[in-house]
């Protein structure tokens, strides 16, 4: 006789029963309880079944409070609702996903033909219920859909990737060889709900029974976890370079951070090694993607030898070097990259077009693996700028550019030219007067030909911080 699958939501309610009055999330101005979390589970379960979806109907999650969206999520497992954590509501109309009914906690406007239903206060008030932990008959088989994410993929247009129940559970499962068997007991989580690390984080802190906080800003970020002793810190890599930032203008003591996790991106050698100076000098690198979960880890001080370095490859997964005609390249070629797990996501409906092809997931990236399997990173395949021969990544651009003390913020990004070659353009955050000239200048000095500049209040960026080129693009040519 098969059984249905546990879930986070089946462990937040044993939580509760074995210690109800510890902190489950924190927020800057409120503390939720597992006991708290349980009540509102138990609510909101009894409002989403009087609402009477249809069996396993996919459900758009619209809170932006991350104790109110964990609680909804937690009550959608236990019915057996696929979840799909969003910002805004109009963000996804144009991907048009079988999402039919969308939970928000905000009045946004109406959509024609969109169920959109208001989670307010009463959801989460009124009588204390009996907590029953017993597993939830919610979704029929590990291979049931549980969570629906979107990812840029290589293209940098939106696409929906779906999660298996299994595969979820794998994903929050392979944080424990990382970073969960560390000596921490309270987490901060920078990246948002809405994208797939931060969804899977939370359920991973809230599973194991710890205590999740939660901060927005880099400096909400420092202070909380100076108040609160916080013993590790989960950052993309934008984001803890907004933190080692923010920490050289004005410094917090943090003395309870023993660990950081960090990934995103293709990290430097000189910013690894500047966090473990200002931040924590115990920083777990996490090379992952929203379609292939976590791939490879090391500790910083592993790869601080290594310029492009990102951890070994973890087991259970796959990872190759491949060549122009897809063939697979020996240890220490370069090529690339191209990743295959049991975890993995699938495109979401399966009909969308994706960046899979036989059953391996292509991130779009270039490096090379040593003989030990440490994955080893040049650029994106999509993203390098080919400057008349002179091949540059993105990331490395911008990291020099920070170093200017006047640039607060920079994105780069290749636009081709009149004369047919391939051009650096440049997005900056100002943080006093510069004019184009002297960037221009400024980056040939250190060997960076770039064609343009022009000055931004604010760069896109997804909900792990990483900078949206494509929106860039669409800036640049605007102006």
């Amino acid at each position: 006789m098969s059984t249905a699958p546990r879930t986070f939501a089946d462990h937040i309610l044993h939580h509760a029963l074995t210690r109800p009055e510890k902190p489950a999330i924190i927020l800057a101005d409120r503390v939720a309880t597992y006991d708290m979390m349980a009540q509102g589970m138990l609510r909101v379960e009894a409002r989403i079944r009087a609402l009477n979806l249809a069996p396993h109907e996919l459900v758009g999650v619209a809170i932006e409070s991350p104790i109110r969206h964990m609680i909804v999520a937690a009550a959608l497992f236990r019915l057996g609702h696929p979840i799909m954590s969003v910002a805004k509501i109009s963000d996804i109309l144009p991907l048009r996903l079988p999402v039919s009914i969308f939970l928000q906690g905000a009045p946004e406007s109406l959509v024609a033909g969109l169920r959109q239903v208001m989670v307010g206060d009463e959801w989460f008030g009124g009588d204390r219920l009996t907590i029953d932990a017993k597993a939830s008959n919610g979704f029929e088989s590990d291979q049931s859909i549980c969570r629906v994410d979107l990812s840029s993929g290589t293209t940098g247009r939106p696409k929906a990737l779906s999660l298996t129940v299994k595969a979820f559970h794998e994903w929050v499962a392979n944080y424990y060889t990382a970073i969960g068997l560390g000596s921490w007991d309270r987490i901060l989580l920078l990246p948002g709900l809405t994208s797939s690390w931060g969804f899977t984080m939370a359920t991973h802190a809230l599973a194991a029974g710890r205590t999740m906080l939660r901060a927005v800003t880099p400096r909400d970020c420092l202070q909380m976890m100076s108040v609160y002793g916080a013993e590790a810190l989960v950052a993309s890599t934008q984001q803890l370079r907004e933190l080692v930032r923010t920490q050289t203008q004005a410094p917090i003591p943090c003395p309870s951070l023993r660990v950081v996790m960090t990934a995103g991106a293709l990290m430097s050698r000189a910013l690894l090694l500047e966090a473990c100076a200002k931040i924590c000098n115990s920083i777990v690198n996490q090379y992952g993607s929203s379609e292939a979960g976590s791939t490879a880890y090391a500790m910083a001080d592993q790869l601080t030898e290594i310029e492009g370095a990102t951890g070994y490859v973890v087991p259970g997964a796959e990872v190759e070097i491949v060549g122009e005609a897809n063939e697979r390249l020996p240890a220490g070629s370069e090529g690339v990259v191209r990743i295959r797990a049991s975890w993995q996501a699938q495109p979401f409906p399966p009909d969308r077009t994706s960046d899979f092809s036989g059953g391996w997931f292509y991130p779009g990236d270039r490096g090379h693996l040593t003989a030990d399997g440490l994955l080893v990173l040049s650029g994106r395949t999509s993203e390098v700028i080919n400057a008349g021969g002179l091949k540059l990544a993105p990331d490395v651009i911008e990291e020099i550019l920070l170093s200017h003390p006047n640039v607060a913020d920079a994105g780069a990004f290749g636009a081709m030219g009149t004369s047919g070659i391939e051009e650096i353009h440049i997005a900056i955050v100002p943080r006093a007067a510069l004019s184009e000239q002297h960037i221009v200048a400024w980056c040939a000095e250190r060997n960076v030909p770039v064609t343009r500049v022009f000055l931004v209040d604010t760069l896109p960026k997804t909900a792990l911080g990483k900078i949206q080129r494509s929106e860039l693009k669409r800036l640049l040519a605007q102006s």
